[in-house]
C-alpha cells in the first residue's frame, strides 16, 4: 500500500498565521479584554451591510480581532485538509482577513461555508479543493446577518431562516461562480463579487417584493489614520523583508521583471516567482496605503479591509505595473463626479478597481486608465442593486466592464490590425 505523502506547513501559512497574531496582540494594545468583548458582540450582532465599519461600531480591538478570528479558522481548516498554499489561497485569506473589518464575522460566514461543504458533499468533490471558493463565498455574509436582525429585532426564527438562506447560497456559489468565470475570460480578478452581486440582487429582489427594505450603512471611521497606515507600511515592509529573505536579491528584482512582463490572466505568482511574490505585495502595500494617504483619505476598517485585498492579490494577477494605471484612472474620476473625493463609495472604489489589473496587462497601460476611470463610474451606484449585500460590490461593477468594454477593445484592436495589414499589402 502506498504511504501517504507527509504534509508540511508552508512558511505562506505561517506568514498569514504571523499576520493574524500581531492582529490579537494589537487588539490587546488598543484595548481591554472586557471592551473587546462587548466591541466583539455588537460587531456579531450588526447588520453588517455596506458600509458598516467595525473599527466604529465596536471598538479597534473588537475589530482586529475579528479579523484574527476569520483568519485562524481559514488556516486551521485549510491544514486540517492539507491544502497546499498557492496564490489563489494567499489571495482569499487576506481578503477574507480585510473584510473581517467591515461587514463579515463568523455569524453570518458560518452557514455560507457550510453550504459550500455541502455542495462538496453532493457532488462527491473534495472540499479542499473548494476552499478559495468557501472563503470568498462570504462575500453575501451581509445577507444573513440582515435576515438574522431584521428589524434590529433578533428571533429564533429569524435565526433558522437566516442560517438556512446562506447555506443555500454557499451550496449555489461554486456553481454560479464558475460560470461568472467563464463569462468575463478572466479579465477581473474579482470573480467572487461578481457572483456574489448576482446572488445579492436576486435575494434583494425577493425581500422588496415581500416589503422588506434593505437599508444601506454608514459607519466610517476618521480617527485612527495615523495607526492603521503604521501598521499596513510595517506589514509591507515585513513582506518585502521576507521576500528578500526566501531569494536572493538580485534573483528576486530579475522575477520582478519577469512579473511585469506577464499579460495572461489570474497569475499564479506565489507558485511561479516564490520570493519576489513578497516583494511584489509588499509593494503593493506601500502603493495603496500611500495613494489613500495623498488624497487625505482616512485609514479605517474598509480602507484597510481594501488595501487587505490589494495586498492578498499581488499573489495573484496584481503588479505595480498593471495596476497603476488603473488607480490613476480611478483617481481622476474620482477627482470628477459630483461626490467628494474622500467619500466611501470613491475611497473603495479606487482600491478595488485594481480588480482590472488583467485588462492592464493585456492591452496597455491607456486602457488601464480607460478602465479605471469608468469602474468609478459604474461602482458608486451598482450597490443599489443589491441594498449593500454583496460586500465585493466592486467586483460586481467590475463585470459590466468586463462584458461591455472588453469585447470594444478587442474589436478595436483588430480593426487597428486589418488596417496595418491591408496598407502593407497596398505598399
Amino acid at each position: 500500500m502506498r504511504e501517504e505523502r507527509r504534509y508540511k506547513i508552508s512558511a505562506d501559512y505561517c506568514i498569514i498565521l504571523c499576520l493574524c497574531a500581531a492582529l490579537v496582540a494589537l487588539a490587546l494594545v488598543f484595548d481591554t479584554p472586557d471592551q473587546i468583548l462587548r466591541g466583539y458582540w455588537r460587531i456579531n450582532t450588526s447588520r453588517s451591510v455596506l458600509v458598516t465599519d467595525y473599527i466604529a461600531l465596536g471598538g479597534m480591538g473588537a475589530a482586529l480581532i475579528n479579523a484574527a478570528v476569520s483568519g485562524f479558522l481559514f488556516l486551521f481548516l485549510l491544514i486540517y485538509n492539507r491544502r497546499e498554499a498557492d496564490g489563489a489561497i494567499i489571495a482569499a485569506l487576506w481578503t477574507t482577513i480585510g473584510f473581517s473589518l467591515f461587514g463579515k464575522n463568523i455569524f453570518n460566514m458560518l452557514p455560507i461555508l457550510v453550504g459550500v461543504w455541502l455542495y462538496s458533499r453532493f457532488t462527491k468533490t473534495k472540499f479542499s479543493t473548494l476552499f478559495v471558493q468557501a472563503m470568498l463565498s462570504s462575500t453575501i455574509a451581509p445577507l444573513v446577518s440582515e435576515i438574522a436582525f431584521l428589524n434590529e429585532a433578533f428571533s429564533l426564527q429569524n435565526m433558522l431562516v437566516a442560517y438556512g438562506v446562506g447555506m443555500f447560497v454557499g451550496f449555489i456559489f461554486p456553481v454560479v461562480s464558475a460560470a461568472v468565470m467563464r463569462m468575463n475570460h478572466g479579465y477581473c480578478l474579482y470573480n467572487s463579487g461578481i457572483a456574489g452581486g448576482f446572488i445579492a440582487t436576486f435575494c434583494v429582489g425577493l425581500l422588496r417584493s415581500l416589503g422588506i427594505e434593505i437599508l444601506p450603512e454608514r459607519i466610517w471611521d476618521t480617527s485612527h489614520t495615523l495607526m492603521l497606515s503604521a501598521v499596513a507600511y510595517a506589514i509591507a515592509l515585513l513582506l518585502i523583508g521576507y521576500g528578500l529573505f526566501r531569494d536572493k536579491p538580485a534573483a528576486a528584482f530579475k522575477k520582478l521583471w519577469l512579473m511585469f512582463k506577464e499579460a495572461k490572466e489570474d497569475n499564479d505568482y506565489l507558485v511561479k516567482y516564490g520570493g519576489a511574490c513578497y516583494i511584489n505585495m509588499g509593494a503593493m502595500c506601500i502603493m495603496a496605503t500611500t495613494a489613500m494617504l495623498f488624497l487625505r483619505i482616512p485609514i479605517n476598517g474598509p480602507v484597510l479591509g481594501g488595501i487587505f485585498t490589494v495586498t492578498g492579490f499581488s499573489a495573484y494577477g496584481k503588479n505595480l505595473k498593471n495596476t497603476a494605471p488603473i488607480l490613476l484612472g480611478s483617481i481622476m474620476a474620482t477627482g470628477l463626479n459630483y461626490l467628494e473625493q474622500t467619500a466611501p463609495s470613491n475611497s473603495l472604489a479606487m482600491l478595488f478597481s485594481t480588480g482590472l489589473a488583467p485588462i492592464a496587462g493585456k492591452f496597455g497601460w491607456h486602457w488601464g486608465m480607460v478602465v479605471g476611470f469608468l469602474h468609478v463610474s459604474i461602482a458608486i451606484f451598482i450597490g443599489q442593486l443589491n441594498g449593500g449585500l454583496n460586500l465585493y460590490n466592486n467586483g460586481f461593477a467590475e463585470s459590466f466592464i468586463t462584458i461591455t468594454i472588453v469585447p470594444l477593445i478587442i474589436f478595436l484592436k483588430e480593426s487597428f490590425k486589418k488596417e496595418e495589414t491591408e496598407e502593407k499589402i497596398e505598399e
